[in-house]
């Protein structure tokens, strides 16, 4: 960490000044550079016109981390986060050791809440469990400078941390919470924050199972988008609507959300909109209409945008499997399923995740239509063991009635 004097050495150079050009007739060059060499300190006086001559504050002077510094790393540090790839423990794990020995002399200021937010969501992918302490820290400073936005911002990370780890008793818990508070105190969120704040109470309403409730704050926080022209999440709103109404078996409300989705879509022209929407209407096609060729056709324009997006391919070979396996091409559809290799690693959902499960259950399916059982029940015991204690839905038997025929099959060979 830098002394005074180091801090008024590197300003003094990084304004191309010299010793007697700093000290001019006010210090002497000796005094000065025993300052900067930390074998003498100066008087307020001298500090106050040290500081003058260096165009800062001498309250900067005396910060333990000086404001420009925590400027020049938050830049630094904002720019390596920018880059950093989703599960890079590696590069994570670099930047909490760049930002570390700043951590205990930070000021109360948007850069030092902005650096405690990268450092606890850093600690996180690194896999550290310290995460929460500095994330509590840039909450309050957040809250302490009135930028409400961030503040809020500090629990969408926490909402997502709890999400991955399907904590989702405690992320609801978590954004009522929120709510109650921004009540109670009034606190001036913009709409879209609000809107935000709505959206992600009902998604776990739906994770812990109060299906009827959140499909209802859903279909409100539609329509207060359009009445009030806020569009932040519409897109997810759309597509958990119409997975809701899918299940509900409500159709014609889900090709009312689809073509809603659609709409969006024209509007914003947003390929990675475009992808998720064929997703869904495979989907769609293959789990409730029973149109498996039309699936396929969905599917296919997906694997069109998969090198201009940044969709997960697991997402294709998934449906386009089970397109094919529900069409009786077990060949085509091993040769799909083979490339589906993992859930995507944003899929924190239980909506999301028992369907994805349900598509290695049909990969199980697979290959105990070739007679190869033991990889079938692998397969099928991980994708039933990865849903169990998940919220029930039709995906969910699926998987379970694949798990339990394969186990079946072996068992009677035994």
């Amino acid at each position: 960490m830098d002394s005074l004097g180091m801090r008024i050495r590197k300003l003094r150079k990084e304004k191309k000044l010299t010793l007697e050009a700093l000290a001019a007739d006010r210090l002497t060059k000796g005094m000065l550079s025993q300052i900067e060499n930390d074998k003498a300190k100066p008087s307020m006086e001298s500090l106050d016109y040290i500081a003058e001559r260096l165009g800062v504050k001498a309250s900067e002077l005396l910060e333990q981390v000086a404001s420009s510094d925590i400027r020049h790393l938050l830049e630094q540090v904002e720019a390596m986060f920018a880059e950093a790839e989703l599960g890079d423990a590696k590069h994570h794990q670099h930047l909490v050791d760049i930002i570390h020995p700043y951590i205990d002399d930070l000021p109360l200021s948007y850069e030092a809440g902005r650096l405690l937010y990268i450092y606890a969501n850093a600690q996180y992918v690194a896999g550290l469990t310290t995460w929460e302490q500095p994330l509590q820290q840039a909450r309050q400073i957040f809250k302490e400078i009135n930028l409400w936005s961030h503040w809020f911002k500090t629990y969408m990370l926490q909402l997502g941390i709890l999400s991955e780890n399907r904590r989702y008793d405690e992320a609801y818990h978590c954004i009522l919470q929120v709510k109650a508070e921004i009540d109670l105190e009034n606190y001036q969120l913009d709409s879209r924050d609000m809107g935000k704040l709505a959206y992600y109470i009902s998604i776990f309403q739906l994770a812990i199972g109060e299906h009827e409730a959140g499909k209802k704050l859903i279909n409100e926080t539609i329509e207060h988008a359009h009445q009030n022209q806020l569009f932040y999440h519409i897109d997810d709103l759309y597509r958990i609507g119409s997975y809701c109404a899918m299940i509900d078996g409500d159709f014609e409300q889900a090709d009312q959300m689809m073509m809603k989705l659609e709409q969006y879509r024209i509007f914003v022209e947003q390929a990675d909109v475009d992808a998720f929407i064929y997703v869904l209407k495979a989907h769609y096609y293959n789990n409730y209409k029973e149109e498996y060729e039309q699936a396929l056709v969905e599917i296919e324009q997906l694997h069109a945008l998969t090198n201009s997006t940044k969709i997960d391919k697991n997402f294709y070979y998934a449906e386009k499997g089970k397109s094919l396996y529900l069409l009786g091409r077990y060949s085509e559809a091993l040769a799909a399923f083979n490339h589906l290799t993992e859930i995507p690693i944003l899929i924190v959902h239980p909506y999301d995740l028992l369907s994805m499960n349900e598509c290695f259950s049909y990969k199980a399916l697979c290959y105990a239509q070739f007679g190869e059982l033991t990889t079938a029940y692998e397969i099928a015991k991980t994708a039933y063991m990865d849903s169990k204690g998940l919220v029930d839905l039709p995906y969910k038997q699926k998987i379970e009635e694949t798990y339990f025929k394969i186990k079946a099959q072996i068992d009677s060979r035994q």
